[in-house]
C-alpha cells in the first residue's frame, strides 16, 4: 500500500476512502477495524475492484474472501462508496478544503 500512490493513484484513493469509512464505522460500533473486515480483503478489493461495483457484487467478493454475513451487511455500503472514489476526487476534495481554509484565514 505504501507504493500504491505511485503505481495506481486510483487504487490508493479507493483504499484511503475504504480505510476512512471503516474507521468511522468501527468507532461507531466500538470495534477494532480488523473485526469489521480483514484488512487484506479490503486491500485486495480496492486494488482490483470488481467490474461492477454494486452492493451485490461487493458482497459476493466479501463472502468469497471469508467475511461473515454480519460483516458483509455492515461494511458493504461503505465499500461500494469507496470503490467509486478516484484520485481526481481526492485532489478536488483537497483543493476545496484548502480554498475553504484560505477563506477562513482571510476572514
Amino acid at each position: 500500500p505504501r507504493a500504491w500512490a505511485d503505481r495506481d493513484p486510483d487504487a490508493a484513493a479507493r483504499l484511503a476512502a475504504a480505510r476512512a469509512g471503516l474507521a468511522r464505522l468501527a468507532e461507531l460500533h466500538h470495534l477494532p477495524v480488523e473485526n469489521l473486515v480483514a484488512p487484506d480483503l479490503v486491500r485486495r478489493l480496492t486494488w482490483t475492484p470488481p467490474a461492477v461495483g454494486d452492493a451485490g457484487t461487493v458482497a459476493e467478493v466479501l463472502r468469497a474472501g471469508g467475511a461473515r454475513p454480519w460483516q458483509v451487511e455492515l461494511v458493504t455500503p461503505g465499500l461500494v462508496e469507496a470503490l467509486a472514489v478516484t484520485a481526481a476526487d481526492v485532489a478536488e476534495d483537497t483543493a476545496a478544503r484548502v480554498d475553504t481554509a484560505s477563506e477562513d484565514v482571510v476572514r
